[in-house]
């Protein structure tokens, strides 16, 4: 599979590029601390900044490879609110999973989306993958809107998917393959 990694993203509002070290605070601030944003994750909230270092850094080292896709979400201003990944499930297959996090400060305007079509295009743009899929908790609706807005599909519900604090989850499938992709091209 052609890989291109994580270069920097611009969309109308917003700015996607790779971690820095020097984005921990306004990242622990923002949204890692924040039990709401955590609530349908596989990770607790941080509790101290530290481990938000820590998180920092684990991406920052997997950027050598050329098949990490991980950009954090900055509005034009420089402040980050979020971060958006492509997860590469199967090189074989040429297959990808999305996944996104945003700050509850900035839920309903639109952000997710922006971000992730603009993700999606990016793949489909200067990679070979062939699908990319994402899910959400069935709770968690906000996340199908997301999925529904940049034109990815229904296909059908995971029992016990995966397990967060609160328990395993049931999640929804949805995926766009890449010639639904260039039908809205």
């Amino acid at each position: 599979m052609k890989h291109v990694g994580t270069q920097v993203i611009k969309t109308m509002r917003l700015i996607l590029r790779k971690l820095e070290l020097a984005d921990a605070e306004m990242m622990f601030r923002n949204w890692t601390s924040d039990n709401e944003v955590t609530r349908f994750l596989r990770w607790d909230s941080h509790k101290t900044i530290d481990d938000t270092i820590n998180m920092i850094q684990n991406w920052i080292d997997n950027y050598q490879s050329d098949s990490t896709y991980y950009w954090g979400i900055y509005l034009k201003d420089g402040e980050m609110i979020g971060s958006i990944g492509i997860t590469i499930a199967s090189e074989y297959d040429c297959k990808a999973e999305l996944g996104y996090k945003i700050g509850s400060r900035w839920w309903n305007q639109g952000y997710t989306s922006e971000a992730a079509q603009a993700v999606i295009d990016y793949m489909f743009e200067n990679t070979d993958v062939e699908r990319i899929d994402s899910y959400n908790a069935v709770n968690n609706f906000a996340s199908s809107k997301v999925m529904e807005k940049v034109g990815m599909s229904n296909e059908g519900l995971l029992r016990h998917y995966y397990r967060i604090r609160d328990g395993f989850q049931d999640c929804t499938l949805y995926a766009i393959i890449r010639d639904e992709w260039k039908q809205t091209k």
